[in-house]
C-alpha cells in the first residue's frame, strides 16, 4: 500500500491554490522567494522544478533544476534522482535516464521508490538495447521493441512484423513532427491535455488511497462467508434418467423390461419417450425441488441410488426413472468460494475506503456554499452571474460558471444534475469538492510520480501530440472554396434529386363488393373518407384514418403509381387491385412534383464531403513527405527465400 511519497513538509495552502488555480508564473515565483529566504531550499527547488515538470510540460526548465538538486543534494533521497530520470525519459534521453534510475535503485532503497526505479531501469533498457531494427533520424526502434509490439511467442503474435515496424516507423514520425510544429504550444493540446491529466490524476488518487486499501484480507473474507452462509448453499438435487410415455399400458411393458435389463434403458429412452432429453437417451441433467411435477418429485427425491422407480402417473403422462445421484442440500466449502467472496468483499471495501478518503480529506477542509449566491444567480439568467461566487474550497473560489461547466462535462450525460434548483446546485458543488480535495492532494503527494501515472501520462500526451499535429496540418488548413462547393453540386446534382411523391390515404378492403360499396360513400361524401377508412380499411393505416406518409414514385409499383400520380389535390380513386385478394381507394392529399434539393439545402453535405476528401488527401501527402524528408534505416535481415523442393523429373 502506497504512503505518502514526496511530502516532506506540508506545503503553505497560499502556495498550493496558486497551483490549483493554474496560476503558475506566481507560483514560481513563490518558490523563488522562498529559496532566496533559505527556507527549505531543497524542498522548494523540487517544486520549482514540479511545476515545470508536471504543469507547464517545461521538461529542458524542468531537468536543469532537478539536476542542480541532485548536484548539491546528493544524499538528501533519492526521489531528486527519480524525477530526473522521469524527465530524461520523456526527453528521450535513456542512457542518462537509465543511469539516474539505477541510482535510484541501487542508493534509496525504500518502497515504493525501488519498484518504481526498478520498472524505469527495464523500459530504458529496452531502448538502450544495441539490437536495432530501424533507426529513424537517429532515434533508435530497437529488437525488444519490435518484439513486445508484435506479441512474440504469443498465441494473437503476428507474423508480419515489417509491416508492425512500418506502422512504429510511422508513429516516430508523427509524434517527431508533433514536436518539430509546437504541437504542445497549442491551445488545442493545452485544453485537451488538461482535461484527460485532470482525469488520470483522480484514477491514480483512487488506485492509491481506494483500490490498493480495499484489498480483502482473510480475516474479512471469513467474516463474510460467516455471515452470509446461506448465499452458498447447494440445494438438494438428483441426475438420473427418464422415459415418459402417454400410455399406461406401454409404461408397464418398458418398466417390466428395464426391470429384466437396464442396460436397454438409452435405447428405450431413444425408441419411447416423449420427452426432449429422449435424443440423450433419457438423460435428465441435474434436477432440484420443484423443476418435476409434484408427485414425481417425490418419488425421485426418495429413491435410492442406482434404483430403478415404479411407474409414476403425472398430468396425463407416466414415467418410469433411474437415478444415478443424489446430493443433499449442503453449503459449499469456504475455499471453493473464496474467489467469489474476495470480489463480493472487495467491491464492499472499495465503497468504504471511498468514503473514508472523503471524510478524511473533508476532515481539515475550509468549505463554503454561499446559498444567498446560490438563489440569486438562479433568478439573474443574464451574463453578469457567471464569475458570482457560489463556493469556496481551502480558499478557493468556485464560480457559477465552473458549476455549469462541470455538469456539462458530467458523464455518462444521465448524471447531469438540475441547476434550476438549489438543493441540486449543492449536490453538484459537493462532487466538486471531493474532486478539488483529491486533486489537491495528488498535488501536495506528488502523485504524478507514481509510475502508473508515468506510463499513461507518456501515452496521453503522444496521443494529444498526434491529434494535435493532425488538427495543425490537416483540420486548420482546409479552406472550403464557395466556387468548388457550386461546381460539385452542378457536377452531381442527379444525387439531389427528390422524386414525384405525393402523401395519400388509403382505405384497403378484401372484396370488391365491399370496396365498391365504401367507395361509393367516399364520392358521396369526400370528407368522410378518414372515418371510412377507420371504419372499413383492414390496413394497419386505419389507426390514421388511412394516412401512409410520403410515398415517392417506385414505392409502390408500376400500376399504384399510374393511379396515384393521375388524380388531383382531393381527388379519389377507382377501386383498383395492386395485391391478390386486396382491393385499394385512394385520395390524393399532397402532390411534389419531381425536384432538385437547392443549393443552400444540401451545401453542408456537399461541404462535408469536400472536406473529408481535402482531410484524407493533405494527410496522405503530409505522410509522404515527411516519410522521404526523414533518414529512415530498416535493419531488419532480409527473408530467406524457401526453395521449392525438386521433383524426380528434375534431379
Amino acid at each position: 500500500m502506497f504512503i505518502i511519497l514526496a511530502l516532506f513538509f506540508a506545503l503553505p495552502q497560499e502556495y498550493v491554490n496558486l497551483v490549483m488555480n493554474e496560476q503558475y508564473d506566481e507560483a514560481l515565483r513563490y518558490c523563488e522567494e522562498m529559496i532566496q529566504k533559505n527556507k527549505d531550499t531543497y524542498q522548494w527547488k523540487i517544486e520549482k522544478g514540479d511545476i515545470y515538470y508536471s504543469k507547464l510540460l517545461d521538461f529542458q526548465h524542468a531537468a536543469e533544476v532537478y539536476q542542480d538538486v541532485v548536484d548539491n543534494y546528493k544524499h538528501k533521497n533519492g526521489w531528486a534522482y527519480y524525477r530526473l530520470a522521469q524527465v530524461l525519459e520523456i526527453e528521450e534521453d535513456y542512457l542518462n535516464s537509465a543511469r539516474m534510475y539505477e541510482i535510484v535503485a541501487t542508493r534509496f532503497r525504500k518502497a515504493p521508490l525501488d519498484s518504481f526505479s526498478l520498472n524505469g531501469v527495464e523500459r530504458c533498457f529496452k531502448k538502450n538495447y544495441q539490437d536495432y531494427v530501424a533507426v529513424i533520424d537517429g532515434y533508435n526502434i530497437t529488437r525488444l521493441e519490435l518484439d513486445e509490439r508484435t506479441g512474440r511467442g504469443g498465441q494473437f503474435a503476428r507474423p508480419d512484423e515489417k509491416a508492425v515496424l512500418e506502422q512504429m516507423i510511422t508513429e516516430r514520425l508523427i509524434f517527431a513532427n508533433a514536436v518539430k510544429h509546437g504541437v504542445i504550444e497549442t491551445e488545442f493540446f493545452e485544453t485537451n491535455f488538461l482535461t484527460r491529466n485532470r482525469t488520470l490524476l483522480l484514477e491514480e488518487v483512487r488506485a492509491s488511497e481506494v483500490i490498493k486499501r480495499a484489498d480483502p484480507t482473510e480475516k474479512q473474507m471469513k467474516k463474510y462467508y460467516k455471515e452470509n452462509k446461506d448465499k452458498y448453499i447447494v440445494r438438494e438435487q438428483v441426475m438420473g434418467k427418464e422415459i415418459v410415455v402417454e400410455s399406461d399400458t406401454l409404461a408397464q411393458f418398458l418398466f417390466d423390461s428395464l426391470s429384466r435389463d437396464i442396460a436397454s434403458f438409452d435405447t428405450l429412452a431413444k425408441q419411447y419417450s416423449t420427452e426432449t432429453s429422449a435424443r440423450n437417451g433419457g438423460l435428465m441433467g441435474i434436477v432440484y425441488p420443484g423443476r418435476k411435477p409434484a408427485n414425481v418429485d417425490t418419488v425421485i427425491f426418495n429413491t435410492e441410488v442406482n434404483t430403478l422407480t415404479n411407474v409414476v402417473p403425472f398430468d396425463g403422462k407416466f414415467g418410469i426413472y433411474y437415478i444415478t445421484s443424489h446430493k443433499p442440500e449442503q453449503y459449499r466449502e469456504f475455499d471453493e468460494v473464496a474467489k467469489q467472496i474476495e470480489a463480493q468483499v472487495r467491491t464492499q471495501n472499495i465503497e468504504k475506503e471511498e468514503e473514508e478518503l472523503n471524510k478524511r480529506l473533508r476532515k481539515k477542509a475550509k468549505i463554503r456554499i454561499y446559498d444567498d449566491s446560490i438563489i440569486a444567480v438562479l433568478k439573474d439568467t443574464t451574463d453578469q452571474s457567471k464569475d458570482v461566487t457560489i463556493a469556496e474550497i481551502n480558499g478557493r473560489k468556485i464560480t457559477w460558471v465552473q458549476a455549469v461547466q462541470r455538469n456539462d462535462a458530467m458523464a455518462p450525460r444521465f448524471a447531469k444534475v438540475d441547476l434550476s434548483k438549489p438543493d441540486k446546485v449543492e449536490e453538484l458543488l459537493n462532487i466538486i469538492f471531493d474532486e478539488e480535495l483529491r486533486l489537491e492532494l495528488a498535488w501536495r503527494n506528488k502523485y504524478f510520480l507514481h509510475d502508473g501515472y508515468f506510463m499513461q501520462f507518456k501515452d496521453v500526451m503522444k496521443t494529444i501530440m498526434d491529434q494535435g499535429l493532425y488538427q495543425k496540418v490537416v483540420l486548420d488548413a482546409i479552406v472550403i472554396d464557395s466556387a468548388e462547393v457550386e461546381k460539385n453540386y452542378n457536377e452531381q446534382i442527379e444525387e439531389f434529386k427528390i422524386p414525384e411523391s405525393a402523401r395519400v390515404h388509403e382505405i384497403l378492403l378484401d372484396t370488391k363488393e365491399l370496396a365498391e360499396k365504401v367507395h361509393g360513400e367516399a364520392i358521396a361524401k369526400p370528407e368522410a373518407f378518414d372515418s371510412l377508412a377507420a371504419e372499413y380499411s383492414i390496413g394497419p393505416t386505419n389507426i390514421r384514418g388511412g394516412e401512409t406518409g410520403l410515398i415517392r414514385r417506385g414505392m409502390m409499383g408500376e400500376d399504384y403509381d399510374k393511379v396515384l400520380f393521375s388524380l388531383g389535390i382531393g381527388e379519389i380513386s377507382n377501386v383498383f387491385s395492386v395485391k391478390e385478394n386486396t382491393w385499394t381507394i385512394i385520395k390524393m392529399v399532397e402532390h411534389y412534383p419531381e425536384h432538385y434539393r437547392s443549393l443552400d439545402e444540401v451545401r453542408h453535405i456537399i461541404e462535408s464531403r469536400i472536406k473529408r476528401q481535402q482531410q484524407s488527401e493533405l494527410a496522405s501527402s503530409f505522410l509522404d513527405r515527411i516519410r522521404e524528408e526523414a533518414d529512415i534505416q530498416i535493419l531488419l535481415p532480409e527473408a530467406e527465400e524457401t526453395s521449392e523442393p525438386q521433383t524426380d523429373s528434375e534431379e
